[in-house]
Parts: structure tokens; C-alpha cells; sequence
């Protein structure tokens, strides 16, 4: 049994004890790579450790941290009832109100900048009691759809990728699919979810506010509307409003840093401004400090290493050679688009896409069996539809912002959903822009 074979069982028994003793699988994932680096494979403590993803955690830091701040102090209470008064009794509204936000914010620059709307969303779902499994699925898909665009990261590298290896590649038309493909996941998550029911608590609340009316006599209309407007909203404090100000800053700021080629990571911008704040009123930073979820940054960390480790080592390159050996391209192109998936779920899309592509050359060119672009929008989509699992910085982001009672559910939820895309993304996104090709 050689060694890539070794280190990929291992990787599936971090799932399996975690599973089965409920032991951390960040620790898990960490001391294995540990002890598949340094003592299987023969690297140095420092190559293994250097796999850490410092960026990604600063990211989940940062933002969590700011954001703490912000609900300790009650800012994020006061934009959340502040929400009430804008959307009303319109429940249904707010789940494809912040997709659109989301999705929008996540086309400039960098989709990393949307993880700001996060922390946002997961309250208001908390708030309105909308299920925090839609709310992270609406904000996963807004931030992968909108990362596929022309102006984002992801979408710059998948071009440029593309491009390089001479294959037809239309940037606006991937985005377009990008969006349309994600606006189908938040639909089918909105009704499983309790969509329903939300479209339907407007009447309910009104129905209940006439009832009450009816049952209170003389002084039965003041009763029903008190059912609407049962909450006063506050004035904001001093403190409060900087560190509401401090949101569109965080956002606008890396904006301008990321226009001006500034290489500084948004968890840094985040964290300077929590920093701030915290010098301001050091005990609200103290017990914001409590509300970072170091468990998840643990979870990403250990993931992430061990999967850096795999990726030198030559076990992900193996796998694609593997796919690239099928006789049949539209076999081949599902199990490459699956890769993709699996490994994005727990890695950098971006990573993976950049190895991926090149590697699915053979198939693509003129004769190899499949129509180019229709592939690589494929294989771009499935790698991204998998980042709601909570292995990954975008997950991982979601489970941290959501209520601390929610979290253990909301970790399920989406690890089920994300993993379960594997699968569901490859075989939608080739029927859709594969298959009706052939042969054309």
C-alpha cells in the first residue's frame, strides 16, 4: 500500500472517530497530519504547519470578533429591530433580501467582503425566527454565486485558467449561470426549510391581531395593534453608532484596499476596527472575546493542514489522473466535477479549480469527447455549490455567526447539505451544460 493510499484512509478515519467518540475533528485532522507529515511522509514540522491557513482563520477571527463586539453592545439587536420596521409583517422577504445583498456584495473584489453580511443574516434569522439552516444555505449561495463573477476572485482565476489553457471561456455568461443555478439551491432550501410557512405567518399575525381586537371589547383595537408594534425602537447610544459605523467601514475599507492592490486580509481590517472599539470600552472587548468560536476555527485549521498535506504529497493530482484515465469523457468529466467538489469542501475552491482544469485539458480539446465551456462552467459551479459544509472558510463563517444554541444543528445541517452537493452538484450541473452538447 503506498502512501497517498495510506494518508487518504486516514483522512476518512478523522471522520469516522469523530463521528463515532465525538472527539474535535479539528484536533483529529491536526495531529494527523502531524503524524502522516512528519512521520509517513517524511516533511519537516514546518512544511506541515506552513499547510495552516493563517489567512482563513484571521478571516473567522477578525470578523467574528468585530461582530461579537456588536452584539455585546446590542448594535446588532438595534439593526435587527430596525429591520422590522423596513421589511414589517413581510417574514418571507428576508431570506431572498439578503441573498440579493449578498450575492451583490460578494461580485466586488472579493466574495471574502460578503462574510461581513453574515454575522447580519444569522441574527435576523435568529430574530424573526426564520430556521438558521435556510439563512446559512441563502448566504452561502449568495457568496459562491457571486464569487463566480467577472469582477471577484474566483471568477478572475477560473477565467484566467481557462484562458491559459485555451479554451473558450465566456466570464459574464459563467456568472449568469453562477447566480441562476445558487438562485435554484435557495429556493429548494427555502421550502424545506419552513418557506412556507413564513409566506404564510403575515396572515397569521394579522389574523391574530383581529382575533385579539374581537376578544377585548371597548379595547379591543388597541390590543390587535399592539400585536405589530409590541417593540419601541431605541435610540442608538454614542458607542452603538461606531460600532454600527464601523460595518460600512470595514466593507469600504477593503474595498479600497483591495483596488488599490493592497495585499492585506479582510480578518486584518476586522480585527483592527474590533481593536478599536475595544480600546474605547475594554470590558465590552473583554466579553466579546467570548463569543468567537475558537472550536471553529480549530475545525478549519486541522481540516485544511491535513488536506495540504494530501495535496503535496500528490494524492489530489493522483485522483484527477485517475478521472483523466476513464475511457468515457462524460464519466471522466463526472468524476472530475466530484473531486472538485469533495476536495473544494474541505480546501480553497480556488486551489482546487487551478489544479483541476488543466488536468481536464485532454477531454476538452477539439475531439477529446465533451463541449469545452459547457464543462468548465460545470466543474467551476460543483466546486463552489459544496462551500455551505463547515469544513471550509465560507461554512465555517456561517456556523460561528449563528445563535450559540443553534450551532451543533446548524453544523449537521450544513455538512449534510455541503457533502451532500458532491454529488447533486456534478450530476445537475452536466446535465444542464454537458450533456445537451454532445455530439453538437
Amino acid at each position: 500500500m503506498n502512501v497517498e493510499v495510506i494518508a487518504l484512509i486516514v483522512l476518512v478515519a478523522v471522520f469516522a472517530i469523530s463521528a463515532i467518540r465525538n472527539i474535535h475533528m479539528g484536533a483529529l485532522a491536526l495531529v494527523a497530519a502531524l503524524i502522516v507529515g512528519v512521520l509517513i511522509v517524511g516533511e519537516s514540522f514546518d512544511d506541515v504547519l506552513g499547510g495552516f491557513p493563517v489567512d482563513a482563520l484571521l478571516i473567522l477571527l477578525g470578523i467574528t470578533y468585530l461582530f461579537g463586539i456588536a452584539r455585546e453592545t446590542g448594535t446588532i439587536d438595534w439593526l435587527v429591530d430596525r429591520s422590522v420596521r423596513l421589511i414589517g409583517d413581510r417574514v418571507a422577504l428576508i431570506p431572498w433580501a439578503m441573498f440579493v445583498i449578498g450575492t451583490l456584495v460578494a461580485c466586488l473584489g472579493t466574495s471574502h467582503a460578503a462574510f461581513t453580511i453574515v454575522p447580519i443574516a444569522m441574527s435576523l434569522a435568529a430574530k424573526h425566527r426564520i430556521h438558521s439552516t435556510m439563512m446559512g444555505i441563502v448566504m452561502s449561495s449568495a457568496i459562491v454565486g457571486g464569487a463566480l463573477a467577472p469582477t471577484s476572485i474566483n471568477g478572475i482565476t477560473v477565467m484566467t485558467v481557462a484562458r491559459t489553457a485555451g479554451i473558450d471561456y465566456n466570464p459574464g455568461l459563467m456568472f449568469g449561470l453562477s447566480v441562476g443555478i445558487n438562485t435554484l439551491v435557495v429556493l429548494v432550501a427555502f421550502f424545506m426549510f419552513g418557506g412556507r410557512e413564513l409566506m404564510t405567518r403575515r396572515r397569521t399575525a394579522l389574523a391574530a391581531s383581529v382575533a385579539a381586537g374581537n376578544g377585548s371589547g371597548a379595547a379591543g383595537g388597541t390590543g390587535g395593534t399592539a400585536v405589530l408594534t409590541e417593540t419601541v425602537l431605541k435610540p442608538l447610544t454614542g458607542y452603538q453608532a461606531i460600532v454600527l459605523a464601523s460595518i460600512p467601514v470595514l466593507v469600504i475599507g477593503f474595498f479600497t484596499i483591495t483596488l488599490l492592490d493592497i495585499d492585506l486580509n479582510l480578518g486584518a481590517v476586522a480585527l483592527t476596527l474590533a481593536l478599536v472599539l475595544a480600546f474605547i470600552k475594554p470590558d465590552v472587548g473583554r466579553k466579546a472575546m467570548t463569543r468567537i468560536d475558537w472550536g471553529t476555527i480549530l475545525l478549519l485549521g486541522g481540516i485544511i493542514t491535513y488536506v495540504g498535506v494530501l495535496t503535496r504529497l500528490g494524492a489530489i493530482d493522483q485522483l484527477g489522473e485517475a478521472a483523466r484515465s476513464v475511457n468515457e469523457p462524460l464519466i471522466a468529466a463526472f468524476v472530475i466535477c466530484v473531486i472538485a467538489g469533495l476536495v473544494s469542501a474541505f480546501a480553497s475552491t480556488i486551489g482546487i479549480l487551478g489544479a483541476l482544469i488543466p488536468l481536464a485539458v485532454p477531454l476538452l480539446v477539439p475531439g477529446g469527447g465533451l463541449e469545452m465551456t459547457g464543462f468548465i462552467f460545470a466543474l467551476a459551479i460543483s466546486a463552489s455549490l459544496v462551500d455551505c459544509a463547515p469544513f471550509g472558510t465560507t461554512g465555517a463563517t456561517i456556523v460561528a455567526s449563528g445563535v450559540e444554541e443553534e450551532r451543533p444543528r446548524l453544523y449537521r445541517h450544513l455538512m449534510a447539505w455541503g457533502l451532500s452537493m458532491v454529488i447533486i452538484g456534478p450530476v445537475v450541473t452536466i446535465g444542464l451544460f454537458v450533456i445537451p452538447f454532445l455530439g453538437g
